[in-house]
């Protein structure tokens, strides 16, 4: 069973011996009643930080919004691992990146105090459909990241990549929200339909032929009406 606390020297005499031992990882973490995981963190802080990274900390350490928010970009982006994220910022753990990303993810503020009910309110702000529709196409049409989007119209990432999944899924129908601001989908019109349809096709298709075919659609249902 793993030992919870370590004191410093422990640390130390441990990752001297762990250099000079010929067993395997998992058989010196075993003796020595630490887990992998641990003693790798305890590697990587003492050989980005020296002894200072194997001092235990009397209080969290502080990190400043915009760090976290870079950290968690980065992340969301595909730009580097968790592991690799701690190794470039300076962090104690993969820990505080997966917490940070979890809080951005549902919308929660990352910074220090208690977010005011105004950053409330953008984070979680209401959108109209069209406005919806405008968010997907600057994912979709001009390949820009969930991460940029939600930031460029003050909404939570979460919220950006529903939408474009569910269009991807269901087309710009499913991105009414059916609770009758505007038009519920059971009220939408074939050309409505025809009209959301279209736009979606020019967003995302470079396929001329399949926009024409739509567009003769359309056509035909004017000449109907």
């Amino acid at each position: 069973m793993s030992r919870s606390k370590f004191g410093l020297s422990e640390k130390l005499d441990l990752i001297n011996e762990f250099d000079k031992t010929v067993v395997s990882v998992s058989a010196f973490t075993k003796i020595n009643g630490i887990t992998r995981s641990t003693l790798r963190r305890w590697l990587t802080l003492f050989e980005r930080d020296g002894v200072d990274g194997l001092r235990e900390k009397t209080k969290n350490d502080t990190y400043p919004e915009e760090l976290k928010l870079k950290v968690v970009h980065d992340f969301l982006d595909g730009k580097d691992t968790m592991e690799g994220l701690v190794n470039k910022y300076g962090l104690r753990s993969v820990f505080q990146v997966y917490d940070w990303v979890f809080k951005y993810n549902n919308g929660k503020s990352l910074a220090r105090h208690n977010p005011s009910r105004k950053q409330d309110s953008i984070m979680s702000r209401k959108t109209t459909f069209e406005e919806r529709i405008e968010i997907v196409e600057y994912v979709t049409k001009n390949n820009h990241s969930y991460s940029e989007a939600a930031k460029h119209f003050s909404v939570t990432y979460q919220q950006v990549r529903s939408w474009v999944l569910k269009s991807k899924k269901d087309g710009y129908e499913a991105l009414l929200d059916g609770r009758g601001h505007r038009k519920a989908k059971k009220d939408l019109t074939d050309l409505d339909k025809a009209n959301l349809k279209i736009r979606q096709l020019e967003s995302q298709l470079e396929d001329q032929k399949i926009i024409e075919a739509f567009v003769k659609k359309l056509k035909e249902l004017q000449h109907r009406g």
